[in-house]
């Protein structure tokens, strides 16, 4: 399987209770013992190999988790290692909660055999995680700092026009510059197991001849400029489409990423 996010943990970042940058942070070396499982929870369910390393030199930056590579030194001959995971560390295995299972990194999977064991991470953009798009960069960073817990926003929604440019530098709603017709919040918001998920969207009656082409979301604290936009969703059922004076309603996705997915992104 490809690198993923566990969807408890991944379900705990958008919930805004993993700080990247504050928290203690570890990766573990997992053996060919242990089998993934969606459901597994905290660090009690993997078995590990060797002493668990905490990272180091840990930056957030754009909604890119990265740190310096994972140093486990001298390992006794004889382990399989298939993976690596990593978890914040509460002090306990039975409530430390899994985050990331990586089983594509360099140079794995391996068999010790009595020397230094180091895990490097990617040097690409992704480095060690990223909640890319559709989120924009800004909300990103403050998703992996906690500061934007998605279950206590006001999440709302506004339609924009054909005109509009995403820009990854845009951060709060002004940004996003003229609107199509009037933002709406949304309810029934989850996010169950890693995904974003909420009621279908109803603008109610749109004033005939704009063209919606693209739904932006935002968290809403009562100041345009301070209200930070989250989401840029370019590719929504029936758009564009242009406003005739009748109702509008989004629905979102039936699939499994409904409106955003954070497995994955590992």
């Amino acid at each position: 399987m490809s690198n993923t996010a566990y969807p408890k943990g991944a379900e705990k970042i958008l919930s805004g209770t993993i700080n990247f940058a504050a928290a203690t942070i570890k990766v573990a070396l997992v053996s060919d013992a242990y089998t993934y499982s969606a459901a597994h929870e905290f660090l009690s369910a993997v078995t590990r190999v060797g002493t668990d390393q905490t990272l180091t030199s840990k930056s957030v930056t754009g909604g890119v988790f990265d740190a310096a590579p994972a140093e486990f030194g001298i390992l006794a001959p004889g382990s399989k290692i298939k993976a690596v995971v990593l978890y914040m560390d509460t002090g306990s295995p039975s409530t430390s909660p899994l985050l990331f299972y990586m089983d594509s990194v360099q140079g794995l999977p391996m068999d010790t055999n009595g020397g230094e064991v180091r895990v490097p991470w990617d040097t690409g953009p992704i480095k060690i995680a990223a909640a890319g798009l559709p989120f924009y960069p800004k909300a990103a960073q403050r998703l992996l700092s906690a500061d934007l817990p998605l279950t206590g926003a006001t999440l709302k929604a506004v339609m924009l026009p054909g005109s509009y440019v995403y820009d990854a530098a845009h951060e709060f709603l002004p940004d996003l510059g003229a609107v199509v017709g009037s933002a709406v919040t949304l309810t029934g918001v989850t996010v169950a197991g890693g995904v974003l998920d909420a009621n279908d969207v109803d603008f109610g009656a749109v004033a005939a001849g704009s063209t919606a082409s693209f739904i932006a979301l935002y968290a809403d604290t009562g100041t345009a400029a301070t209200s930070p936009v989250v989401l840029y969703l370019p590719s929504v059922v029936g758009f564009p489409m242009t406003t005739n004076g009748s109702g509008v309603v989004v629905q979102w996705s039936n699939a499994a990423a409904k409106i955003v997915s954070l497995l994955g992104t590992a």
